[in-house]
């Protein structure tokens, strides 16, 4: 069983330093982030083949949660990115990972079942679900 590990970026724009954002992640507004499998740190190419498998938003206590689940054909299992964008404050990146496959799969099949997996203000059942009760 692989163990799962968890990664924070902290997003500044433009490149700007300030002192407690460890680690930091420094990119253009609008540049893309790269993400790695978290078991074989293979690089995925979010313009190609690689995109996110699927995508749930969610409005929690006023900030804005994005899980975006990536799968890693080499090794069979998923990384998944969480975006955060705080209401007050700085935004944030977190990956999370290695998940099984079963584990993986079935998020991404409770997300398909979502008719708008992007609005953060949808209560479907999916959308329900997913976030636990959590949501605003």
């Amino acid at each position: 069983m692989a163990i799962q590990r968890s990664v924070t970026r902290r997003l500044i724009f433009p490149f700007e330093s300030r002192k407690g954002a460890h680690p930091t992640l420094r990119c253009k507004e609008g540049e893309s982030l790269m993400i790695r499998c978290s078991q074989c740190q293979r690089e995925f190419d979010r313009k190609g083949e690689d995109k996110s498998v699927a995508f749930i938003s969610g409005s929690i206590m006023g900030d804005e949660y994005i899980e975006s689940y990536f799968f890693c054909d080499n090794c069979g299992v998923y990384t998944v990115e969480i975006y955060h964008d705080r209401f007050m404050g700085e935004d944030e990146i977190s990956v999370r990972g290695p998940l099984p496959k079963s584990e993986g799969d079935a998020k991404v099949n409770l997300i398909q079942q979502c008719p708008e997996p992007w609005d953060k203000k949808c209560r479907c059942e999916a959308h329900r679900s997913y976030f636990g009760g959590w949501l605003d």
